[in-house]
């Protein structure tokens, strides 16, 4: 407990001496592009350094936070100073840098197009009709049963099993460049980032951030869809996984003798089961699987990422925090403020920052995407 209002304490120290540096960061004059947004346009979204924010508002109280904490863990002469090397973030992906519910996950709109509208697969005639339930399903409530869960992750990978890593990078940047969010205007998956989130991610790595991304999509599919919107290297993912097998294997499952099987230079490594679906607390394994330490700053949308906020605030050697974003928007984004309401309250019980996409945000997706 004492451990923790220091570093209350600490933070609150900066937050008061923030307001000195302002200066040095000014918000300039945002940016929109005249016609069509193309993810180009949204790899140039960087603030700098100094934190040169165009799309989030002036008064915005969680930027201010979370410019207090950088400058504290980035000032050599604070006692909040934490090394380059042990500046790890986490994000969440789906509601917190992507859009999620237009009308549904990335990972569940992308499933529905492989089975239902995508004229070179051909599923089981029991599988396209369970899909086609979903569909009408999703399209009404934005919202699955709990139990088709597990059913869709099987499916999902079945539905691409076999694919080479170039046939999947294909399928799914076809998807993305082409196919448009539902419920919004103007507006595609390729480019469906949320504006504000985009110079978050930015402003942290050019403060010398390693940023990882912990996600419950496919971990080829966030390869792929962030690639290039985010100075984000592809091994910097923790996400979901299948298994992955070679062309002249006999199963489709990992299980081989890896010491006889001779690999062909010729044969190609293919996309195989599910395997491990990363949401909730598999978010913590996977983070301690593969950080072998802490990240120092976590930021998520949901109670999916609560348990990433609890592992990163807990018994942490250095100074910590954790944003959750709120979808409180419903003019131009598709908000759930009853979600919005619960989220902020367990932000206030538990100290972690809530962020306000309605109040704290200029844009979204920029002035062209509405609501439809």
């Amino acid at each position: 407990m004492k451990k923790l209002l220091l570093n209350s304490l600490i933070v609150l120290i900066f937050l008061a001496t923030a307001s000195c540096s302002e200066d040095k960061a000014k918000f300039v004059e945002p940016v929109v592009p005249q016609g069509e947004v193309t993810r180009e346009f949204l790899s140039h979204i960087r603030v700098g350094k100094e934190g040169n924010f165009q799309y989030w508002n002036h008064d915005s109280p969680a930027l201010k936070e979370l410019k207090a904490f950088v400058a504290m863990v980035t000032d050599p002469d604070s006692d909040g100073f934490v090394p380059p090397q042990d500046r790890i973030a986490t994000f969440d992906v789906d509601g917190t840098l992507l859009c999620e519910t237009a009308p549904h996950y990335f990972n569940w709109m992308l499933f529905l197009h492989r089975y239902l509208h995508d004229s070179s697969f051909t599923p089981s005639e029991e599988d396209r009709m369970w899909a086609a339930e979903v569909e009408e399903y999703v399209l009404a409530t934005r919202k699955h049963k709990d139990e088709w869960g597990a059913r869709q992750q099987q499916l999902q990978a079945l539905g691409f099993r076999g694919m080479t890593d170039t046939q999947f990078s294909d399928f799914v940047n076809d998807f993305i460049n082409n196919e448009k969010v539902i419920g919004l205007t103007n507006l595609k998956w390729g480019t469906a980032f949320y504006w504000p989130m985009i110079e978050a991610v930015s402003y942290l790595v050019a403060n010398d951030f390693v940023v990882f991304l912990c996600s419950g999509v496919d971990r080829d599919v966030c390869r792929i869809i962030t690639d290039g919107v985010f100075d984000i290297s592809k091994y910097q993912m923790i996400a979901s996984d299948i298994n992955y097998v070679f062309e002249n294997q006999s199963e489709w499952t990992e299980m081989i003798d890896s010491e006889s099987y001779k690999f062909n230079p010729e044969e190609q490594v293919l996309r195989g089961d599910f395997m491990q679906l990363n949401t909730a607390v598999n978010k913590i394994v996977k983070m301690r699987r593969e950080l072998g330490q802490k990240p120092i700053l976590s930021w998520g949308n949901s109670g999916g990422d609560y348990p990433m906020f609890n592992y990163t605030n807990r018994d942490n050697k250095y100074p910590h925090i954790s944003f959750c974003l709120l979808c409180d928007d419903t003019e131009r984004e598709l908000g759930n403020p009853e979600k919005a309401a619960k989220c902020k309250a367990e932000c206030q019980r538990n100290g972690w920052i809530p962020v306000s996409m309605r109040d704290e945000w200029w844009t979204i997706y920029g002035p062209e995407v509405k609501r439809n």
